[in-house]
């Protein structure tokens, strides 16, 4: 006997369908954790690029480590990072940090690369009461160029980097084991890092035999610096500390040069800092000192990926196929730091509760312990430096090469301070 197939309705069918999707409807649904977003501004870039340099690979690096989530209270978050570009240039880096409050809605909004970006950003940050953590910002010029009150403090935003009494020790200490007649000139232009640097380093090199030749504020760009040469010149000076951008400092340089001016030693901050920094200048480069925030021979690991100092500096140069700056580090902490506080914080749509884990942070990072009550202002957490020197290298055109630890001695010497070389 064949069977008979059986056509049902077309409503009954649909009325099926129906009641099956409500059964599903009606199933309990488990909610997705809310993504948590990381707002960052540095200067990708202008002339502040080298900053910059970087802060991708430890971006990448961190997504890699964390699984792209962070674990808060037990539910695993995704982390998204939204990143603007300041172009070095102060009023852009208050603007992307508005979009990055009133926009996009950060949870948490983390910075660096000198007080041009670190202080616009977190100023905002201040006004509409989100979290901000940073660094690559001196210490002073974080909290005294945003007219801190050392009784108050600052609520929401938080820095940890050199302080000025930490930088002096440490460039203190190199220069003082060169052989010169301690006659120091100073190039500190009209911005707030040099403001600062005027106001607080003086008494300093006094105290420790140092004379001080200050021709006085300028404003940047530059293109003629015969006017501060000729004044070093008939002071006697046999040391330079400069503090401006690279392409300022080429300038300077290579007028001196021209005029016959040729210190023993030379400190060129915002350029001698970073190997691209100094490639540029080839031998002439041999010689300049630094302050070391961070490199492969300092005893810390990350307290995010549990990588030493070597082994993280030694991935990167392998990964990209270039040298790894003293920035890498802080780089990579920035973001570890930033981690920490979510982990810590009790409610990520609470900006409150976000600010309070970041003011009890204490934190072993990749640079050294982080813990923004420790000073030597509020809101604020100090990393001690060795001075290093540029010499040829073996498997980098110019390679650092510690010289003192006056200021850090956890971190060992590795060779004797020398002058500067000319042809």
């Amino acid at each position: 006997m064949a069977k008979r197939s059986i056509l049902l309705p077309r409503r009954a069918v649909l009325k099926g369908l129906a009641a099956g999707a409500a059964t599903a409807i009606a199933r309990p649904a488990f909610a997705v954790p809310d993504t948590i977003k990381i707002g960052l501004v540095g200067p990708k870039t202008g002339p502040l690029a080298l900053f910059y340099e970087e802060m991708s690979y430890a971006i990448e690096h961190f997504k890699k480590a964390t699984g792209r989530s962070i674990s808060i209270n037990g539910a695993v978050h995704p982390v998204e990072f939204v990143v603007k570009d300041s172009q070095s240039n102060p009023n852009r880096a208050s603007e992307v940090a508005q979009e990055l409050i009133l926009r996009d809605k950060v949870q948490i909004l983390t910075t660096f690369a000198t007080p041009e970006t670190v202080n616009p950003v977190a100023d905002q940050c201040e006004l509409n009461g989100v979290p901000c953590v940073s660094s690559d910002d001196p210490i002073d010029a974080f909290f005294f160029g945003r007219h801190g009150d050392p009784k108050k403090g600052f609520e929401w935003t938080y820095n940890f980097f050199f302080s000025g009494a930490g930088i002096n020790d440490t460039i203190n200490g190199g220069w003082a084991r060169l052989p010169t007649n301690k006659v120091v000139g100073v190039l500190w232009a009209n911005d707030v890092d040099g403001r600062i640097l005027a106001r607080n380093v003086p008494p300093s090199l006094v105290k420790a035999g140092f004379k001080v030749v200050d021709p006085g504020r300028f404003d940047l760009p530059a293109n003629n610096f015969s006017s501060e040469i000729e004044v070093f010149k008939s002071a006697g000076v046999e040391i330079v500390g400069a503090s401006i951008p690279g392409p300022d400092f080429t300038v300077f340089f290579n007028q001196a040069a021209q005029q016959g001016f040729r210190p023993k030693g030379i400190t060129a901050g915002k350029v001698a800092e970073f190997p691209q920094g100094v490639y540029p200048y080839a031998d002439r480069a041999i010689n300049f000192m630094t302050e070391v925030w961070w490199s492969k021979f300092h005893p810390y690991a990350s307290g995010l990926t549990g990588q030493s100092s070597m082994e993280f500096a030694e991935e990167y140069e392998k990964a990209v196929g270039q040298q790894a700056s003293m920035g890498l580090g802080f780089r990579h902490s920035l973001l570890e730091v930033a981690a920490d506080t979510l982990k810590r914080s009790q409610k990520i749509d609470d900006p409150a509760s976000i600010r309070d884990a970041l003011r009890e942070t204490d934190y072993k990072s990749i640079v050294g312990p982080v813990n923004f009550k420790t000073g030597p202002l509020p809101n604020c957490s100090e990393v001690k430096m060795p001075s290093a020197q540029w010499r040829k290298g073996r498997k980098w055109p110019l390679e650092l090469v510690i010289v003192d630890n006056t200021a850090a001695p956890n971190i060992p010497v590795q060779s004797e301070p020398e002058v500067m070389k000319y042809s």
